[in-house]
């Protein structure tokens, strides 16, 4: 989509996607965050889990993926910030998610061939309870060339 698609309060709901441990594992390898919560269930549980864990920052770069696949960020220039991310439940993997994903503001740049649109995540579980809410403030490109 281009700058002048995002309507304020125009949502989508993206399809769902199963998170692996095989995704886990090649998440915590090229990230680095190869902490014991992620790694094994038995670690998970010594500090209060039931399994192993899902890292946040994957939960988002699902989520900005499955909003890829919607369409929205055909025309993508940059993701200039994330604000507001909270952490709502935790996510194990073999769990689904989906984004519900809410045009919050759309705003011009001085350079007529873009513009900034700040989406509102909410990321979902297969129980419908909601793991993450951020939200990101995005680089589009308009229609208009110079």
């Amino acid at each position: 989509m281009y700058f002048e698609d995002f309507v304020v309060g125009r949502q989508t709901v993206t399809p769902k996607r199963k998170i692996t441990a095989i995704n886990l594992d090649a998440f915590l390898d090229i990230s680095g965050l190869d902490l014991p919560m992620f790694l094994s269930d038995e670690s998970a549980q010594r500090i209060g889990h039931e399994k192993r864990l899902v890292p946040g920052p994957m939960i988002l770069s699902v989520a900005m993926g499955l909003a890829k696949e919607t369409g929205w960020f055909d025309h993508v220039v940059a993701v200039v910030e994330f604000e507001e991310l909270r952490f709502r439940k935790a996510l194990h993997p073999g769990q689904s998610i989906k984004a519900e994903i809410t045009i919050k503001q759309t705003k011009l740049t001085q350079n007529p061939e873009r513009g900034l649109v700040t989406l509102a995540y909410k990321v979902i579980n297969e129980n419908d309870e909601v793991v993450l809410e951020a939200k990101g403030k995005y680089l589009m490109q308009t229609r208009h060339r110079t």
